[in-house]
Protein backbone atom coordinates (compact mmCIF):
# COMPACT_ATOMS: atom_id res chain seq x y z
CA UNK A 1 0.00 0.00 0.00
CA UNK A 2 2.77 2.05 0.85
CA UNK A 3 4.50 1.79 -2.70
CA UNK A 4 0.81 2.84 -4.29
CA UNK A 5 0.86 5.71 -2.17
CA UNK A 6 4.11 6.78 -3.44
CA UNK A 7 3.73 6.05 -6.85
CA UNK A 8 0.68 7.82 -6.92
CA UNK A 9 2.00 10.88 -5.02
CA UNK A 10 4.68 11.55 -7.45
CA UNK A 11 2.21 10.80 -10.80
CA UNK A 12 0.46 13.75 -9.47
CA UNK A 13 3.40 15.94 -8.64
CA UNK A 14 5.05 14.91 -12.35
CA UNK A 15 1.48 16.26 -13.59
CA UNK A 16 1.03 18.91 -11.27
CA UNK A 17 4.44 20.29 -12.46
CA UNK A 18 4.11 19.98 -16.41
CA UNK A 19 0.43 21.78 -16.07
CA UNK A 20 2.57 25.00 -14.88
CA UNK A 21 2.70 28.06 -17.27
CA UNK A 22 6.19 28.39 -18.46
CA UNK A 23 6.74 31.76 -17.20
CA UNK A 24 6.35 30.53 -13.89
CA UNK A 25 9.05 27.61 -14.41
CA UNK A 26 11.64 30.31 -15.85
CA UNK A 27 10.60 32.64 -12.86
CA UNK A 28 11.43 29.84 -10.72
CA UNK A 29 14.78 28.76 -12.86
CA UNK A 30 15.81 32.23 -12.42
CA UNK A 31 15.29 32.53 -8.71
CA UNK A 32 17.93 30.12 -8.45
CA UNK A 33 20.68 31.88 -9.64
CA UNK A 34 23.39 34.07 -7.71
CA UNK A 35 21.51 37.41 -7.46
CA UNK A 36 24.48 39.05 -8.22
CA UNK A 37 24.05 37.23 -11.44
CA UNK A 38 20.73 38.70 -12.30
CA UNK A 39 21.77 42.05 -11.71
CA UNK A 40 24.76 41.35 -14.51
CA UNK A 41 22.39 39.96 -16.71
CA UNK A 42 19.81 42.54 -16.74
CA UNK A 43 22.60 45.16 -17.66
CA UNK A 44 24.27 43.41 -19.57
CA UNK A 45 21.55 43.19 -22.14
CA UNK A 46 20.63 46.90 -21.82
CA UNK A 47 23.70 48.49 -21.78
CA UNK A 48 25.89 48.09 -25.10
CA UNK A 49 29.11 48.94 -23.84
CA UNK A 50 28.43 47.22 -20.38
CA UNK A 51 27.89 44.33 -22.61
CA UNK A 52 31.23 44.65 -24.86
CA UNK A 53 33.20 45.12 -21.63
CA UNK A 54 31.97 41.83 -20.18
CA UNK A 55 32.83 39.29 -23.33
CA UNK A 56 36.15 37.47 -23.29
CA UNK A 57 37.35 38.32 -26.70
CA UNK A 58 38.02 36.88 -29.39
CA UNK A 59 34.53 35.01 -27.54
CA UNK A 60 34.55 31.29 -28.94
CA UNK A 61 31.76 29.19 -30.30
CA UNK A 62 30.01 27.84 -32.84
CA UNK A 63 27.58 28.81 -35.19
CA UNK A 64 24.55 26.44 -36.37
CA UNK A 65 24.98 26.10 -40.19
CA UNK A 66 22.36 24.52 -42.42
CA UNK A 67 23.33 22.94 -45.29
CA UNK A 68 21.88 20.30 -47.60
CA UNK A 69 18.72 19.78 -45.01
CA UNK A 70 21.48 18.62 -42.34
CA UNK A 71 22.28 21.03 -39.69
CA UNK A 72 25.40 21.63 -38.52
CA UNK A 73 27.64 23.38 -36.10
CA UNK A 74 30.68 25.38 -37.26
CA UNK A 75 33.89 26.21 -34.41
CA UNK A 76 34.30 29.79 -34.44
CA UNK A 77 35.08 32.79 -32.39
CA UNK A 78 34.09 36.46 -32.55
CA UNK A 79 35.41 39.93 -32.03
CA UNK A 80 33.71 43.42 -31.50
CA UNK A 81 33.89 43.68 -35.07
CA UNK A 82 31.36 40.87 -35.84
CA UNK A 83 29.51 40.64 -32.55
CA UNK A 84 25.89 41.57 -33.01
CA UNK A 85 24.42 43.29 -29.74
CA UNK A 86 22.17 40.80 -27.52
CA UNK A 87 19.04 41.88 -26.22
CA UNK A 88 16.65 40.43 -23.10
CA UNK A 89 14.83 37.20 -24.56
CA UNK A 90 11.04 37.79 -25.02
CA UNK A 91 9.87 35.36 -22.19
CA UNK A 92 6.38 35.74 -23.02
CA UNK A 93 6.49 33.99 -26.27
CA UNK A 94 5.19 30.64 -25.08
CA UNK A 95 7.05 28.59 -27.47
CA UNK A 96 10.65 29.41 -25.79
CA UNK A 97 12.33 27.15 -24.01
CA UNK A 98 15.02 28.46 -21.98
CA UNK A 99 17.04 26.60 -18.83
CA UNK A 100 19.94 27.33 -16.69
CA UNK A 101 22.03 25.48 -15.34
CA UNK A 102 24.69 26.30 -12.45
CA UNK A 103 28.09 25.13 -12.23
CA UNK A 104 29.19 26.59 -8.39
CA UNK A 105 29.25 29.41 -7.87
CA UNK A 106 31.46 30.61 -10.43
CA UNK A 107 29.67 29.69 -13.82
CA UNK A 108 25.95 29.75 -15.09
CA UNK A 109 24.97 28.46 -18.34
CA UNK A 110 22.13 28.85 -20.19
CA UNK A 111 20.41 27.62 -22.86
CA UNK A 112 17.29 28.58 -25.41
CA UNK A 113 15.57 27.13 -28.08
CA UNK A 114 12.95 28.60 -30.39
CA UNK A 115 11.53 25.77 -31.99
CA UNK A 116 8.53 27.55 -34.22
CA UNK A 117 11.52 29.29 -35.64
CA UNK A 118 14.27 25.95 -35.65
CA UNK A 119 17.16 28.31 -33.69
CA UNK A 120 18.96 27.98 -30.60
CA UNK A 121 21.90 28.79 -28.57
CA UNK A 122 23.74 28.38 -25.53
CA UNK A 123 25.84 30.85 -23.52
CA UNK A 124 28.24 30.21 -20.80
CA UNK A 125 28.79 33.23 -18.52
CA UNK A 126 32.08 32.99 -15.72
CA UNK A 127 32.59 34.57 -12.63
CA UNK A 128 35.79 36.27 -12.56
CA UNK A 129 38.15 36.55 -9.64
CA UNK A 130 37.22 40.22 -8.75
CA UNK A 131 33.15 39.48 -8.92
CA UNK A 132 32.60 40.29 -12.22
CA UNK A 133 31.07 37.95 -14.84
CA UNK A 134 31.80 37.67 -18.31
CA UNK A 135 30.65 35.74 -21.33
CA UNK A 136 32.97 32.99 -22.26
CA UNK A 137 30.97 31.10 -24.96
CA UNK A 138 28.16 31.61 -27.50
CA UNK A 139 26.64 28.37 -29.31
CA UNK A 140 24.06 28.54 -31.83
CA UNK A 141 22.08 25.38 -32.85
CA UNK A 142 20.00 24.85 -36.26
CA UNK A 143 17.52 22.67 -35.69
CA UNK A 144 16.14 20.66 -38.79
Amino acid sequence: MRTSFLFFSLVFLFSNCKNKPQALQQAKAEADLPKDFLEFYQKFHTDSMYQMAHIEWPLKGEKGVSQDTMAKRQLTEWTPENWRLMHLPDTTMSTLKRGFETVGDVMVIERMSYPMVGFGYERQFYKEEDGSWRLIFYGETVMQ
